[in-house]
């Protein structure tokens, strides 16, 4: 059981400090404490939260926040300054945000990237990132956030791991069928 959560693990933090760091959209909560965390270690100086997308509970509140805006709400709550957290509101899959994560790194000549997300999406983010951004010379680090719901290491003793593990791994079958190269 433990296998099948370290298959979906690929980590590869950096041993010294970023400039930049890059927390994708949907999981604010957990997503936004691990890079307030790198912050407060002094692992990532500034941040970019991505995604347009908008939770469907918050539309029924009549409200228009976009995940990028939650991820920022949560980091500012934890002591990150807001001057340090900026806002790049594109995507709605992995494979879109990292799009526009390396337009902005070619853009901005940015070299080298933590990129936060939680620890059962790493393998995903290693596999859309890693391979592309390299080939544009930026290097990626790759952050895992633990889940505020569940240990990944005992998934199955909670529907929520067991809810996340399973829709990870059919994000990793859609993946490979959808995008092949």
């Amino acid at each position: 059981m433990k296998g099948m959560a370290n298959f979906l693990i690929a980590e590869n933090e950096a041993n010294h400090t970023l400039n930049y760091g890059f927390v994708l959209s949907g999981g604010a909560f957990d997503r936004g404490n691990k890079a307030a965390s790198l912050y407060k270690e002094g692992k990532i100086l500034q941040f970019m939260c991505t995604g347009k997308n908008q939770s469907p509970d918050l539309k029924a509140l009549g409200t228009d926040t976009l995940e990028s805006d939650l991820t920022k709400l949560q980091m500012v709550k934890q002591g990150v300054p807001d001057s340090l957290i900026y806002l790049l509101k594109e995507g709605t899959s992995t494979l879109e945000e990292s799009e526009a994560i390396l337009v902005y790194c070619k853009t901005n000549n940015i070299k080298e990237i933590g990129v936060i997300s939680s620890k059962f999406h790493t393998k995903r983010v290693h596999q859309v990132f890693t391979k592309k951004f390299k080939k544009e010379g930026i290097e990626v680090f790759i952050y895992g956030a633990p889940s505020s719901m569940y240990n990944e290491m005992e998934w199955w003793q909670n529907e929520y791991g067991l809810i996340a593990l399973n829709n990870e791994y059919i994000k990793q079958l859609y993946y490979l069928v959808k995008y092949r190269e």
